[in-house]
């Protein structure tokens, strides 16, 4: 009986090891894409401000990088086989210099393309893309990017001083009531960022092709905290509009002065890109209400919907991996980086194999044609010298504590692009 016993307890441990042995393989078929079954692996780099004065969203954008990735399996797929991509995250901390070195630091780690976040350090990077011709995506604009002109250099929006054009335009013909000439004050933050709107050509535009009458353009500390003597300058030059160009936190401060000193509602208030997120109706409170602002991707609400698939990934990938599924407007910088990263590489990998460099990257990227990217109306590509892809976007307002979009797309005036075809490569 012991014997039996014994042989039945032994069936037992077999049955329970086969069993076990079953559902290990079923988990291995079952389980994402493994080390083994890539064809190679590919390095890029995310240099970011997660700290410091340009940090604004930067935790967002950094979570659509890495969200990016984890939708799409850490990977890209050329053909019938597939790359297993390695980002690489730093903090340039919002120091020109640590971006410099960051970007040193991915070429050591082969990287074959770099985003980097920050119009200023984006130009002090420049010089290392080329060097080490490993080509970077921007997240900013600046004329010192373009001339003299980089092919080792991709941005994803309109220029800032073709966005100023495109929305002082619409303004004029879609708002502006008052009579005799409007009278436009431009305040801008005192950094490559700020700066990248004040253009000798951009002002000609608005004089003499816009019959509009600027007063001379002031500048404000990136570590601004009140805004109440430009104001009031501008409030004695008794200007019809103000276009101030900063990030949300700064926007919703020189709203809340602009209040404050009764400069609002009378003057009506601009901004660019990044200013009117999520956050910035708590940050400003009423004194948002009436604010302008743009988006140049497709970031409203009511554009997630079927027709744009990428857009509802998106909106996916929020809820999924953050409860909310318009966690935040910021994400999309972080996630559309990536996108465009991942379209280069595997037209780098279709143009020269595998394993690629970042110069192939890069001549890649320059003979880009049309891409339906599917974050914003049109991509235009990179080939014959235009390196910012698109040139439109849409104007949005703060209306009851709720941004909204208030146009179609406007495009940066025509006008504008023949006074400086620096922008678009010629």
């Amino acid at each position: 009986m012991r014997r039996l016993k014994f042989q039945r307890q032994s069936v037992d441990l077999a049955l329970i090891g086969v069993l076990i042995l079953s559902m290990s393989l079923l988990g291995v078929l079952n389980s994402p894409a493994k080390a083994e079954d890539f064809a190679g692996e590919i390095v890029t780099g995310y240099n970011a401000a997660l700290t410091g004065a340009f940090a604004v969203g930067a935790g967002q954008q950094s979570s659509g990088v890495k969200d990016y990735w984890k939708m799409n399996n850490h990977c890209i797929t050329v053909g019938d086989k597939s790359y297993k991509v390695n980002v690489k995250i730093m903090d340039h901390k919002s120091d020109v210099s640590v971006a410099v070195s960051n970007y040193h630091h991915f070429a050591a780690m082969g990287a074959v393309v770099v985003h980097i976040a920050g119009t200023p350090f984006s130009v002090a990077a420049k010089p290392v893309a080329e060097r080490t011709r490993i080509p970077m995506t921007v997240g900013g604009f600046s004329k010192k990017l373009f001339v003299p002109p980089s092919e080792y250099v991709f941005l994803h929006q309109p220029s800032y001083p073709g966005a100023v054009a495109a929305e002082v335009k619409w303004y004029k013909e879609n708002v502006w009531k008052g009579s005799g000439k409007m009278r436009l004050g431009m305040l801008l933050w005192d950094n490559a960022y700020g700066r990248a709107s004040d253009e000798d050509v951009l002002y000609d535009y608005l004089r003499e092709d816009l019959g509009i009458e600027l007063v001379p353009t002031a500048f404000f500390p990136t570590a601004a905290k009140d805004y109440t003597a430009q104001l009031l300058k501008l409030k004695s030059q008794e200007v019809n509009v103000i276009y101030f160009q900063a990030l949300a936190n700064q926007y919703a401060m020189f709203c809340k002065d602009a209040k404050r000193l009764k400069v609002t509602p009378k003057t009506d208030l601009l901004t660019t890109y990044w200013s009117l997120n999520e956050n910035f109706p708590r940050l400003a409170g009423d004194a948002g209400n009436g604010a302008y602002g743009m988006w140049q991707y497709y970031v409203a609400k009511e554009d997630d919907n079927p027709s744009n698939p990428e857009v509802v990934k998106i909106h996916d990938a929020m809820e999924k991996y953050h409860g909310n599924r318009y966690w935040g407007i910021s994400y999309f910088q972080g996630w559309l980086c990536q996108h465009l990263q991942a379209h280069m590489m595997k037209l780098a990998i279709k143009k020269y194999g595998f394993p690629i460099t970042g110069e192939q990257v890069s001549s890649a990227a320059v003979d880009m044609g049309p891409w339906d990217w599917g974050l914003s109306r049109t991509f235009s590509g990179y080939r014959g010298g235009d390196r910012l892809g698109f040139h439109e976007q849409r104007i949005f307002q703060m209306k009851q504590g709720k941004i909204r979009v208030v146009s179609d797309w406007v495009p940066e005036p025509a006008g504008f692009l023949e006074r400086a075809p620096w922008v678009v490569g010629k």
